[in-house]
């Protein structure tokens, strides 16, 4: 498309464009510009343009807020940030009592006009935010776009008509807003030291708001822990305040009169850091230099806008554009630029795998100074899961693991393989997987030992194979090498159930060896060279593998850990991209969450494996996202109950006296990949097959265990199918 023809297209009568649309406007024209004049430019970051144009984090939340008459009404708050390449969101804090109902409404529901003045006040917030990023990146302020708005209107039908009524408010309601945005933010971990910090718009908020917010965000953040350990002052002029403020036991009374809210005393004491911040923070100081006419920057500033008019040829407001999109698109080019300098490993996955995840990270040294989060959540078992399910489950994870401070988050093979690739996109954290690190290793003992590989046993669970992820990684080294896939459905199942003993390893049951073995029978017939374990559980049975296999075979055979491969990837990919901990000395934190009706369980387990007592906090993941909508929560709860049910009834395989063959054929039936269809060349999926011996074996018992007529009835169902 030339420049030329978007002129003309300018020239034509087209519908105006909403203030939003115009910013894009101006981001599209600086893509023509230097798709036709900056080829080499373009030609390298033309595919980050996508990411400019969309949104970094939307948040939408309801605030119930008392009135002073004891009524409530129900006011929202909305908060964007665009982009945050250039460092964390900072942006306006603005009450909106009134927008433009647009024409041509007329026959509209009240519920759709609602609708409709929302997305107006969201468009608003969300061209303040990228006009911030423009203006941040033009001037080069360390500081990412971000914008935040309260909606103080109620949508009314009067007299036939539907108007926008503002919502006045006194004082003491005024507090308690200010003071619950500042709650709020925090709580949601989108308010910070190394996140979003609003200012006042001078003209709906002022510097007095502000400091209730501030004041009530700096409680939170003492009480909730959330200060880093380099906050040492401001930490302890917080403390002063509260144990002041406990020991005169006013703060319960303060909180229900409005003499007590208005005071800041957390604000107050943490003055100085403040004054430091918001010079910082609101990019004064930059200004101060650009605006000072005899300054290196001013002149350097004024030189660079007049260097871009003359290259571009174009007038200055276009030459600024530019500007500030090619620094946002530089910056973006690096990713890993984009991540909170104190922000925590996160480690997400089902039930003791992520605890299993930590105790390898902790043995390399490199990591010991690194925080980690641990998230578990024992009712959901995602390998026998839909694609699109996983990738649900996955947004709704790695979106909670941003806000509770990642800078990088760490998935189980599942994820990885179904969801990886789409988190890659939709968030700018770093997301790592254990595939390319498990194919990496399977290399790397190719040239280690000097002899090929010509054939890979791969175990993991059904959604991992059926993506057929391992294949295409592996396909990227190799189209020689021969490929076998047993799903192995009972597996995680088994290490969940397991118990550890003094050393801190899992003690293998006699049950659980015999369903192992049963598994590997079929790749034991293939004559492998490399047994990937694909999933974070299964390196629990490593040593019982070696053991079976050499009983069987006469040899041993090469085993990939990916939980232990994972954890060398990361190391590397931090120490590469120079996002390691700096702490000497100084060992991190290790943070456990699981859901509320996991907690008791999961806490014994980390016990027995860790070997010390610790403490699980339970978490609604909802509240940590701070924006599932009812369809999200509803789709939680029917993933949380749909695999309650499947673990027992997997368990109950596990459990029952059938033998161990007739168990991996009935879990294989139950839980494998039934569809024939799937290959790839040079690839097999073995499957046991469920035979009639097997059937009978189960009816046989049925009559002294009433699972197996469950099981019975599944199978029958299955097969119908």
């Amino acid at each position: 498309m030339s420049l030329d023809y978007t002129k003309q297209q300018a020239n034509e009568n087209l519908p105006e464009l909403t203030t939003l649309g115009k910013i894009h406007s101006r981001i599209d024209k600086v893509k023509l510009i230097i798709h036709d004049k900056d080829a080499d430019f373009y030609n390298t970051h033309c595919h980050l343009f996508e990411r400019l144009e969309g949104l970094r984090q939307k948040f939408i939340d309801a605030i119930n807020l008392e009135m002073d008459d004891g009524s409530t009404k129900t006011v929202k708050l909305f908060l964007v940030q665009h982009n945050l390449a250039f460092g964390p969101g900072q942006g306006e804090l603005k009450f909106i009592k009134h927008v433009n109902l647009p024409e041509g409404i007329e026959n509209a529901s009240l519920l759709e006009i609602k609708n409709i003045v929302e997305n107006t006040v969201l468009e608003e917030v969300e061209s303040s935010a990228v006009e911030k990023s423009l203006f941040h990146a033009l001037h080069n302020i360390k500081l990412g776009g971000a914008s935040s708005a309260i909606m103080l209107m109620e949508i009314e039908d009067i007299g036939g008509e539907i108007k926008t009524v503002p919502i006045n408010l006194t004082e003491s309601e005024t507090i308690r807003l200010a003071r619950e945005v500042g709650s709020r933010l925090v709580k949601y971990r989108i308010m910070g030291p190394d996140g979003f910090w609003p200012e006042p718009d001078g003209e709906t908020t002022s510097e007095q708001i502000l400091n209730w917010v501030e004041d009530e965000a700096l409680k939170t953040l003492l009480l909730k822990q959330l200060l880093a350990p380099k906050e040492k002052d401001l930490i302890e002029a917080l403390h002063k305040v509260h144990n002041r403020m406990t020991g005169e036991g006013n703060v319960a009374g303060g909180i229900n009169n409005a003499i007590g809210m208005g005071d800041t005393r957390y604000h107050d004491a943490a003055i100085m850091w403040l004054k430091e911040w918001r010079v910082t923070r609101r990019g004064k100081m930059a200004m101060e230099e650009i605006n000072a006419e005899g300054s290196k920057v001013s002149r350097h500033y004024r030189q660079l806008v007049s260097k871009t008019e003359r290259k571009y040829d174009v007038m200055p407001s276009i030459a600024k554009d530019i500007i500030a999109v090619k620094r946002l698109l530089t910056v973006m080019l690096h990713p890993f630029k984009d991540y909170r300098p104190n922000g925590q490993i996160v480690v997400m996955d089902t039930g003791i795998a992520p605890v299993i995840s930590q105790e390898h990270l902790l043995q390399l040294e490199e990591l010991a100074g690194e925080d980690v989060v641990i998230i578990s959540v024992l009712s959901r078992r995602l390998g026998g899961s839909s694609p699109r399910r996983i990738e649900q489950l996955c947004r709704i994870y790695v979106e909670a693991a941003y806000n509770l401070g990642a800078k990088i988050v760490l998935l189980c093979n599942t994820m990885d393989a179904n969801a990886r690739a789409t988190m890659e996109k939709e968030f700018s954290i770093p997301v790592l997987g254990p595939i390319v690190s498990a194919v990496e290793a399977v290399f790397r003992l190719d040239k280690a030992s000097g002899k090929e590989v010509k054939s890979i046993g791969i175990v993991a669970t059904k959604a991992t194979i059926e993506s057929s992820a391992y294949i295409n990684e592996i396909r990227k080294q190799s189209q020689n090498i021969k490929i076998y896939s047993v799903v192995t459905p009972l597996f995680a199942t088994m290490v969940d159930m397991g118990e550890f003993g003094k050393m801190k390893s899992q003690v293998i049951s006699q049950r659980n060896r015999s369903i192992v073995e049963a598994n590997l029978k079929l790749l034991m017939k293939k004559n492998i060279d490399v047994l990937v374990l694909g999933c974070t559980h299964y390196g629990v049975f490593e040593q019982a593998i070696h053991e079976i296999w050499k009983s069987h075979t006469g040899r041993d055979i090469h085993i990939v850990d990916t939980a232990k491969e994972l954890t060398y990837y990361t190391r590397d990919f931090l120490r590469q991209n120079k996002i390691l901990s700096l702490r000497t000395g100084q060992k991190g934190k290790i943070s456990y969450i699981a859901s509320e009706e996991d907690t008791p369980e999961f806490e014994r387990k980390v016990s027995e494996i860790t070997g010390s007592g610790v403490n699980v906090v339970p978490i609604d993941i909802g509240e940590v996202v701070g924006r599932l909508s009812e369809e999200d929560r509803s789709f939680q709860k029917t993933v949380a109950r749909e695999s309650k049910e499947d673990i027992n009834l997997r368990a109950a395989i596990i459990n029952s006296n059938l033998s161990a063959e007739a168990k991996v054929a009935v879990a294989n039936r139950l839980y494998g990949i039934q569809d024939k269809s799937i290959s790839w060349p040079d690839c097999e999926i073995l499957s046991p097959e469920l035979k009639d011996e097997h059937i009978k074996e189960i009816a046989g018992l049925t009559t002294q265990n009433e699972e197996l007529l469950t099981i019975l009835s599944h199978i029958r169902n299955a097969t119908s199918q």
